[in-house]
């Protein structure tokens, strides 16, 4: 029986890591369509084009994940809120940082590099979202 229940328990992470990486592919199509728009169409500087799209971003992830990706959250819907942008906006510094390293240091071109910097932010924003914001 208790065998059971860890396949189930297996399972149900299985499937809400799945749902994850959904949601992020989706989130990260948006938010480079966003930032392409932006620098390519209207000549935004390609920091503050990564900081609009990112954040607009941030917003369509926490209700695709508040409704489809995790249980209930551990706090109030305020709290949760809240504790989700947080941890967005520090994923959106490092963001930032990598984006500004890569164009800068490393002379990657601007869409390059954000796809790169949402690639390497992703595993933090799981864990953070995982571990402090929603329940497991």
């Amino acid at each position: 029986m208790i065998s059971f229940i860890q396949r189930i328990d297996k399972q149900e992470k299985l499937a809400q890591m799945i749902k994850f990486v959904l949601v992020g592919g989706l989130c990260v199509v948006f938010d480079m369509l966003v930032f392409v728009v932006l620098f390519d169409f209207y000549h935004v500087n390609y920091m503050v084009a990564n900081f609009s799209s990112t954040i607009l971003a941030i917003l369509l992830n926490y209700f695709i994940s508040k409704v489809w990706v995790f249980k209930a959250g551990k706090y109030s819907s305020r709290v949760e809120f809240l504790a989700f942008m947080f941890f967005s906006l520090a994923g959106l510094l490092i963001n930032q940082g990598l984006l500004w390293l890569f164009v800068e240091k490393m002379a990657l071109e601007p869409k390059s590099g954000k796809f790169l910097a949402i690639l390497l932010v992703a595993a933090f924003n799981f864990i953070t979202k995982k571990v402090f914001v929603f329940k497991g």
